[in-house]
């Protein structure tokens, strides 16, 4: 199971959550369970809206970083 944090756009895998990832932290009402990798898969492409990033350290695979807010 999955879990998107709504507010920061971010995607967590709660079967490998690491402690910086800080899900407790995540509001209730801003939560929101998926149930399978093909919904991820689908909600993190460049054409999902709103684009949602996994999470650099339970999803790395799946985080992609932007450059470009180095420079903002």
């Amino acid at each position: 199971m999955y879990v998107a944090d709504l507010e920061k756009l971010v995607i967590h895998d709660v079967s490998f959550v690491r402690y910086e990832c800080r899900t407790n932290k995540i509001p209730m009402d801003k939560r929101k369970k998926i149930f399978s990798l093909s919904t991820v898969k689908r909600m993190v492409e460049p054409d999902h809206r709103p684009k949602f990033n996994g999470c650099q350290h339970c999803m790395s695979e799946y985080h992609t970083f932007d450059f470009t807010k180095i420079f903002s």
